[in-house]
Parts: C-alpha cells; sequence; structure tokens
C-alpha cells in the first residue's frame, strides 16, 4: 500500500486532492501547515507527499528545504497557483520530483503519483519508451544526477522530438546546472510545440527578464 501526505492549508484542496487520490492501494494523510507536515515527514515513510507552497508561516519552500537537509529522498510534489513557477523552479532545484498547478484536474493528479510510481520499479536497463526515458530522467533530476537525467533526455528526445514536456524538462535541468541559454532555447522549443505551456511561457519570460537586470546592473 503506498502511503501519501497532501499538504494544503485550504481545506477545499485537501479535500479535492483527496478523492483524486483514494483508492484500495493507498493510505491518505493530510496536514493543514508546514509545522504539522514536517513533523509527519520525519516520523513517517510516505512514498508521495503533495506540498503546497504557499502556506503560512513556515512556506512549503521552507518544509521542502529541511526534509532535503534532513537527507529524505521521500517524493514531494509541489502545489503551485498560477504566477509562482519561478518558485516551483526553485522547489525543483530542491529536489521536488514534479509541480502541478492550481486549478488541476482529477486526471493530471492520478497521472502524476502514476508517473512516480512507475519511475520507481524501472531500473535503467529496462528503458525502452519514450516515456521510460522521460520518467528515469526526472528521477535522476530528483538525485541530482544531472549527467544521466541529461543523457535519457536526449534518448526520450530522439523518440519524440515533438514532445514539449521533454523539451520542458531539459529547460529545468539546464537551469539547475547554470545554463541559462540553452534553458531559455528548451522553453521556447516546449512552447513552440505548445503555446499553451503556461509554465514553460512564464520560465522562459523569468530568465528573459533577469537577463535584461544583469544588462542593466552592467552599464
Amino acid at each position: 500500500m503506498k502511503r501519501i501526505l497532501i499538504v494544503d492549508d485550504a481545506q477545499n484542496i485537501r479535500i479535492t486532492l483527496k478523492r483524486c487520490l483514494e483508492s484500495s492501494e493507498h493510505k491518505i494523510e493530510m496536514a493543514m501547515n508546514g509545522e504539522e507536515a514536517l513533523k509527519k515527514i520525519q516520523e513517517n515513510d510516505y512514498d508521495l507527499v503533495f506540498l503546497d507552497l504557499q502556506l503560512p508561516a513556515m512556506t512549503g519552500m521552507e518544509v521542502l528545504r529541511r526534509v532535503r537537509l534532513g537527507e529524505s529522498k521521500v517524493n514531494i510534489v509541489i502545489i503551485t497557483a498560477y504566477g509562482t513557477v519561478e518558485n516551483a523552479v526553485e522547489a525543483m532545484k530542491l529536489g521536488a520530483i514534479d509541480f502541478v498547478q492550481k486549478p488541476f484536474s482529477p486526471g493530471e493528479i492520478r497521472r502524476i503519483a502514476s508517473s512516480v510510481w512507475a519511475r520507481q520499479d524501472i531500473t535503467e536497463d529496462e528503458l525502452k519508451s519514450f516515456e521510460d526515458f522521460l520518467e528515469f530522467s526526472k528521477q535522476r533530476i530528483l538525485e541530482g544526477d544531472y549527467d544521466k537525467a541529461r543523457d535519457n533526455l536526449q534518448k526520450a528526445l530522439a523518440i519524440n522530438f515533438r514532445d514539449p514536456e521533454a523539451h520542458y524538462y531539459l529547460g529545468i535541468l539546464s537551469e539547475n546546472t547554470g545554463d541559462y541559454e540553452k534553458a531559455k532555447e528548451s522553453y521556447r522549443e516546449a512552447l513552440k510545440l505548445k503555446p499553451s505551456y503556461s509554465q514553460a511561457e512564464e520560465n522562459l519570460n523569468r530568465l528573459i527578464e533577469i537577463g535584461k537586470n544583469i544588462r542593466t546592473d552592467e552599464e
């Protein structure tokens, strides 16, 4: 049985997520603030945590930071509101495995959970499909193995170069390693393939703005 923790200060979000994930194969627990979440994570073994960034007092980012300082590798999916993707990128640098934006659909939540279970069970010598390489790459990003993540993202793109998600995660990986020009190129490619890809658009605009500020400071 998979053990899942849902962390959000909004009761309706907690209930919605619980309904999305309820099954005989899942044991679901909930926390309404950062302090409660951190205590639960430190005292229990969870397979997956859905963590809202916008928590009162101790933010979701601080919870994530403290969890990783404790060397826990628990799978954490960040929940963000529209317009806070910059924080989501920072969260992924701290080891969040994925993120979902509000409002989300039940199908989106179930897909994320299923992909987390799939990437836990697969080994590198079993990788065959586009989905295999992409999910394996996400796991390597979480573990900080960026060379292997990049290698497998390239293999995913060799199978399906027109998938926007693979380009998006190549952008995330490039940001993590400080290659901001490559990150912008990857986000642009994701947007070319999926113009409604809001995460890629926000990340691209943020990097462009950072570049403008750097040039202004140099002048």
